[in-house]
């Protein structure tokens, strides 16, 4: 082979090498750091309803005297209302008034944590998804003697659920659109 065409050779590979790199930062930048990663709507729609599943449960389920602005809760009532449909905050406006009421009268407080979530159903073409999220609740109260006293607050055993939660896809967000217990949550409900 004569030397300008191992020349010109060298040269192509060089200039394939360099346009491949440029390529692969290319992707690097517009892709999050992951190049390799290709696109996929149906997981990125499971994150999302896992998501907004998490935290619909984690405001719903937290709140407490800090929160208390007369005899309401605002911010409680406006971090739930940010979550779900017209449908549901109907009847989330509801039955607040209880959960408030209970706050006021007896100082308590409610606190969540989520153990786990996963997708039960997901139809991207109709917008719905369903699914399942696992995890306790701990409410405590206002000592009588000592009202004001954090460290003296009565702290009840936390309390296992386990909920369905149904989401709807409206303006391009997920919200919920009704939750509801499942196993032996919902049969304790039942016969009770």
């Amino acid at each position: 082979m004569s030397l300008l065409l191992r020349r010109g050779i060298a040269g192509v590979l060089g200039l394939l090498i360099v346009l491949a790199l440029c390529a692969l930062g290319y992707q690097a930048v517009h892709r999050g750091g992951a190049p390799w990663r290709t696109a996929n709507p149906s997981q990125d729609a499971r994150d999302s309803v896992m998501g907004q599943a998490r935290a619909f449960m984690k405001r719903v389920n937290t709140y407490g005297p800090d929160l208390v602005q007369g005899s309401t809760m605002p911010t409680y009532r406006t971090g739930v209302e940010e979550l779900v449909t017209a449908k549901f905050k109907a009847d989330f406006e509801q039955n607040v008034p209880y959960a408030e009421a209970t706050v006021t009268q007896t100082g308590l407080e409610r606190e969540t944590t989520v153990y786990a979530a996963g997708v039960g159903d997901l139809d991207l073409d109709r917008g719905r998804a369903t699914v399942l999220v696992a995890g306790e609740l701990t409410n405590s109260f206002a000592d009588a003697k000592h009202p004001d006293d954090a460290a003296k607050r009565r702290v009840a055993d936390p309390q296992p659920y386990r909920v369905e939660v149904a989401l709807v896809r409206q303006g391009g967000r997920w919200k919920v659109d009704d939750f509801t217990p499942v196993g032996a949550e919902a049969q304790q409900q039942v016969t009770q």
